[in-house]
């Protein structure tokens, strides 16, 4: 694991998270910044020191810098998780367009983790992208994994990967709190991200549908004593995308819809209100 060559696609909250757990370990970081276009050296004391990407940011350390292209080419592991500004139907050509900048210049032999929610079967569209991208055949020339990373520091205990195929050198750099991570297929992994999704909103949208009905002080302050008194705005908002993108990836009007659209509609009225 020490000295293994990672860079990871996107200067974002979840990816600078994610970089610095693994810089702490010893691997041979790289992180990049979009915006300016450089891939950045990470090392274990900038990760210890600059625990979140707002406080390295702000103090602007020196930190050594290489061509994006060079970074990735050496690569053993490219982490895909940028920040994705375009919402509606914008969001899936921002992410194509870059992923296929993250993926053009990766050698045979590399990994791909795609960091980004995908909804259900997202994963076969991804994956056909980086094999015409590459000229390589996931499970062959490249290797290729699902692992959507969780809001507040929190990371899926599942690792989608094609075939369900295990890679333990992986495993090792994601490894939280001596909690090893279990290899499944992607289309399982898909489904448990939407299980913990849809769990996740339909619960917080059940409790605001709920509360509506306490018009009185008396209510109110009774229901403060709840189990759900510590229930705050950013609960509502994290992962909002991810349930955004699990409705995009389904068809008709099922039972499922429902749930996605319904908790979509309880959060936004609870925000606006």
């Amino acid at each position: 694991m020490e000295g293994t060559k990672v860079v990871v696609y996107g200067l974002s909250t979840e990816g600078y998270s994610i970089a610095c757990q693994m810089a702490i370990k010893g691997a041979d970081v790289f992180i990049i910044d979009e915006s300016a276009h450089m891939a950045i050296s990470l090392k274990s004391e900038i990760a210890k020191t600059y625990p979140n990407v707002a406080s390295l940011k702000e103090d602007e350390p020196l930190l050594g810098v290489e061509p994006i292209d060079v970074a990735i080419s050496h690569s053993e592991y490219l982490f895909f998780a940028p920040r994705i500004r375009k919402t509606g139907q914008e969001t899936k050509m921002e992410i194509h367009s870059k992923f296929k900048d993250a993926t053009s210049a990766l050698k045979k032999g590399g990994s791909v983790i795609f960091n980004l929610p995908t909804g259900i079967g997202g994963n076969n569209e991804t994956i056909s992208l980086l094999e015409h991208v590459t000229g390589l055949e996931v499970g062959k020339g490249i290797s290729y994994f699902y692992f959507p990373l969780g809001t507040k520091n929190q990371t899926p205990e599942i690792i989608g990967s094609f075939n369900g195929e295990a890679d333990d050198k992986l495993a090792k750099l994601l490894e939280t709190d001596k909690k090893e991570k279990k290899f499944v297929t992607i289309s399982s992994a898909e489904l448990f991200h939407a299980i913990k999704i849809l769990s996740q909103f339909s619960g917080i949208s059940s409790i605001l549908e709920v509360c509506k009905f306490a018009q009185d002080n008396n209510t109110r302050n009774d229901l403060m004593f709840a189990e759900f008194k510590n229930l705050f705005l950013d609960d509502m908002t994290s992962g909002l995308y991810d349930l955004r993108s699990l409705g995009s990836s389904l068809e008709g009007a099922g039972a499922m819809m429902y749930l996605v659209n319904g908790s979509i509609k309880g959060i936004e009225g609870y925000v606006k209100r």
